[in-house]
């Protein structure tokens, strides 16, 4: 997370900043990622960079942090228009996604953050219901359509849900098909799930 010294900034020095970072972040992944063309974008002195960051990975997960804030915020506003319907939700979640990205240069660099939570297996819902806008996104969803033995079953249905929701954007986004092809795959795993997968 960004140091003190970073938070100190202007909101416009800030932003360069994390416009330099997004913009190198957008051209590789994490591992790839070289703080010598942050720092000249930037327009500012390396060791200016580490006063404002540990290293590189702290300054991507700051962004990628964000990202998740305004993910979080997009699912709540989806869970109260479909009345808590985590299926529903997720095609109208995947529609954004793509719609959003197709029409934005910023693809590049949300694919590299996707790419990123997918090798997290990150789900923003709370495995123990407890944090902040994490439960409050479990209390928006319709529990009484879901066949849940316990509380910890919703984190695993919406971890599911979000790895597979996310990963027909990255496919779509990546060319490697269309977003009508994707939301059919989405459709019929969703419709999967619904199901069981046992007989």
């Amino acid at each position: 997370m960004p140091k003190e010294t970073f938070l100190k900034l202007s909101k416009e020095k800030q932003q360069k900043v994390i416009n330099a970072a997004k913009k190198e972040f957008a051209r590789a992944p994490i591992e790839n990622v070289s703080i010598k063309n942050i720092v000249e974008e930037a327009d500012i002195a390396r060791g200016s960079f580490y006063q404002y960051f540990e290293d590189k990975e702290d300054a991507i997960k700051y962004i990628i942090q964000k990202f998740i804030l305004a993910e979080e915020e997009l699912i709540g506003k989806i869970l109260i228009d479909t009345n808590g319907d985590i299926f529903e939700s997720a095609i109208k979640m995947y529609d954004y996604m793509v719609e959003e990205l197709l029409k934005d240069n910023s693809f590049k660099l949300v694919r590299n953050i996707l790419q990123e939570l997918k090798k997290e297996n990150f789900s923003i819902f709370d495995k123990n219901n407890k944090l902040g806008n994490k439960s409050q996104l479990n209390n928006l969803i319709n529990k009484e359509t879901l066949n849940l033995d316990n509380e910890e079953d919703l984190y695993y249905i919406m971890k599911i849900i979000t790895i597979m929701t996310r990963t027909e954007a990255i496919e779509v986004i990546s060319k490697k098909e269309t977003k009508d092809q994707g939301t059919e795959d989405l459709k019929r795993e969703l419709e999967i799930l619904k199901r069981g997968m046992k007989k």
